[in-house]
């Protein structure tokens, strides 16, 4: 609805995407806390694992993106409530917000699987699973109009290749390059230093869902991770942890029962890397 509105108040288009992506991480961050309130709750009733949750999201280092014209919140304003739909046992809701989200990015292929897996785990009725291919819809069809035009089914994965220069290669060819960017006396290197801690972050936490048993959750990041890390470089990987809303609900739930130090801590390691990022990326439009 922003998307529409956004023109009767101005022509700039990147104001525009700005207001979007605004309107869209209020309602992202709204659908978080309340998944979060429903996975920590406490004593006596309190309930404030939410705004912990809501805190971290927009503490993590690269979340100048969420409040930009990029598609993060957007995508997050449509998969949060779809998961906290599908938690619900209200599948087709889930469903039809999953398949806007997969409208937005391809993530929402792996929304879709881990959709999947959080159906079969719940105890649903099988009759009901019919729901589950709808977010697969805009994805297949995106390929096919692109396949009727002359392109590929996977076009998508050709431009990704031709314009960032990502293929899949060996976890550990991409580590190696990665490293020697890192190590390099160049200015670009805090870059790649960012990424190979982003890099060894998303491995963490798939191990960590693996032991929790958090099925769902491993299989929407997990599948993330991996083809993050099997990229001939690495690009972008702290952003991409920007979709992973488990991670922001693990932290609400590790300081759920007074251990209010751990958000402190976080904050504390993320804060000034989020300052760092915004500011580069206004000195970036300002320069463009």
């Amino acid at each position: 609805m922003t998307l529409f509105a956004a023109p009767l108040f101005t022509t700039d288009w990147s104001l525009t995407g700005a207001l979007v992506s605004v309107a869209a991480c209020a309602v992202a961050v709204v659908a978080l806390a309340k998944l979060a309130d429903t996975e920590t709750a406490e004593p006596e009733g309190r309930r404030p694992g939410g705004r912990r949750a809501a805190v971290a999201l927009l503490l993590w280092p690269t979340s100048v993106f969420l409040v930009a014209g990029y598609d993060e919140s957007l995508f997050l304003a449509l998969a949060i409530p779809a998961w906290l739909a599908a938690r619900r046992g209200r599948w087709p809701l889930a469903a039809a917000l999953a398949a806007g989200a997969s409208c937005v990015r391809i993530t929402g292929l792996f929304l879709a699987l881990a959709l999947i897996v959080e159906f079969f785990g719940s105890g649903t009725p099988v009759r009901r699973a019919g729901w589950l291919a709808l977010p697969f819809a805009p994805l297949l069809l995106r390929s096919g109009w692109q396949r009727l035009n002359g392109g590929d089914w996977l076009t998508w994965g050709q431009a990704q290749e031709a314009g960032w220069g990502r293929w899949f290669v060996w976890p550990w060819e991409s580590l190696a390059s990665i490293w020697r960017s890192a190590l390099a006396e160049e200015r670009s290197a805090l870059l790649f230093q960012m990424e190979l801690a982003g890099a060894v972050f998303a491995v963490g936490l798939v191990l960590l869902l693996l032991f929790l048993r958090r099925w769902s959750e491993l299989v929407y990041m997990g599948l993330q991770a991996g083809v993050l890390i099997c990229s001939a470089s690495y690009l972008a990987i702290p952003r991409a942890v920007l979709l992973w809303w488990p991670v922001f609900v693990l932290v609400a739930r590790a300081g759920a029962r007074g251990r209010w130090w751990v958000l402190v801590v976080y904050a504390l390691l993320t804060t000034p890397l989020m300052l760092l990022n915004a500011l580069t990326y206004l000195e970036s439009v300002r320069a463009g």
